[in-house]
């Protein structure tokens, strides 16, 4: 659309009247495609109210900065959602994976305005049973982290965990924090398990579309970020949650999104607070993020003729390394013998995290 646009004074003398005045009417829905994220999330603001055939949901990790961190898989409800897996082999961090989807009659129609990854804190809530009484043996969410060939065992309150806390299915509606005990006390920051991620190399299992069913694609935001949770403010869930985008009634911190995506593409993503932000001073985080690495779809989509299909299991790994006092992040997917890698860094915003 750009190159369309660019080149249309020098072609206006060569063609009718008629296509000039199309392209004329045409021009603001190709500067919608080029609206950054905030401006998309004003255009789509009714899509982030309640609805029985629009639905967000999420699967996260959440942590406080690369040295201090605690886990989180975060979800919203949908009647159309289908599950997600991602399973632990040795070295491994079983991750909770999920779906966002609109219902089968809306996904037909409504592809351009799924949810925005902004609606999926206003479709989810955190999981508050046992706040007041110990857990059940099936609330406490029991996971097995494989931390330097040693087995450990933490806690997904809420969460459904299989093959021996070794895999995590994601379902709606609820977000999951990383606990070093069954409890759903979010406000104690001693209470999440929070690993040392520099120096270290992150791995998981993720499964996008488990036991034949349709793999998550567009409409779906599967995430697992770093924050720096608790905040002492308990906010609008009573969670002590907080991310980058600093939502009303909500807390406000840095976020590393370790990985956000779908079966068609994976993204990384630094979210800094550092007020060092072209063109918004306001901010006191950067909401867009810095820096950002995207999959091409050569590199990263649905099906063969790609580096990895995103519609079969593959192994997503992050490893975090200082070189000459700057912060390096290295992202490797790889599937059948075939792989996939990311680097970011250094960059003062990565750096700040």
């Amino acid at each position: 659309s750009a190159d369309l646009l660019g080149s249309r004074s020098q072609v206006a003398a060569r063609v009718p009247e008629e296509i000039r005045r199309a392209l004329a009417d045409m021009a603001p829905q190709f500067s919608q495609l080029a609206m950054d994220e905030e401006m998309l999330l004003e255009e789509q603001q009714e899509l982030q109210q309640p609805s029985k055939s629009r639905f967000g949901c999420r699967a996260a990790l959440l942590a406080g900065g690369l040295s201090a961190c605690a886990l989180l898989a975060l979800g919203a409800g949908s009647r159309s959602a289908r599950q997600g897996s991602s399973s632990g082999a040795a070295g491994a961090l079983p991750v909770a994976m999920g779906v966002v989807g609109l219902d089968e009659q809306q996904e037909q129609t409504q592809t351009m305005h799924a949810p925005s990854m902004k609606s999926f804190i206003a479709h989810s809530k955190p999981y508050q049973g046992g706040r007041d009484a110990k857990l059940g043996d099936h609330e406490q969410g029991v996971i097995k982290i494989n931390e330097d060939g040693v087995w450990n065992t933490y806690y997904l309150p809420g969460a459904t965990t299989i093959d021996d806390g070794k895999t995590v299915e994601y379902r709606p509606p609820y977000r999951f924090y990383l606990m070093k005990e069954p409890t759903t006390d979010y406000s104690d920051a001693s209470k999440f398990y929070k690993p040392q991620f520099v120096g270290k190399t992150f791995t998981v299992d993720m499964d996008f579309g488990k036991n034949g069913q349709s793999p998550a694609s567009c409409g779906c935001n599967l995430n697992f970020y770093l924050v720096d949770m608790p905040v002492s403010l308990a906010g609008q869930d009573g969670d002590h949650y907080c991310d980058a985008q600093c939502f009303p009634g909500l807390g406000c911190c840095a976020e590393f999104d370790m990985n956000e995506g779908n079966a068609d593409v994976q993204q990384i993503t630094n979210h800094a607070c550092t007020h060092k932000y072209k063109g918004h001073p306001d901010w006191q985080c950067h909401k867009w993020g810095e820096p950002e690495l995207k999959s091409t779809a050569h590199e990263f989509s649905l099906g063969p003729g790609h580096t990895i299909d995103g519609s079969k299991m593959f192994t997503f790994s992050q490893e975090f390394k200082v070189v000459n006092g700057g912060l390096i992040v290295t992202t490797t997917m790889s599937q059948d013998g075939h792989s996939l890698a990311k680097s970011m860094g250094p960059n003062a915003q990565l750096n700040a995290i």
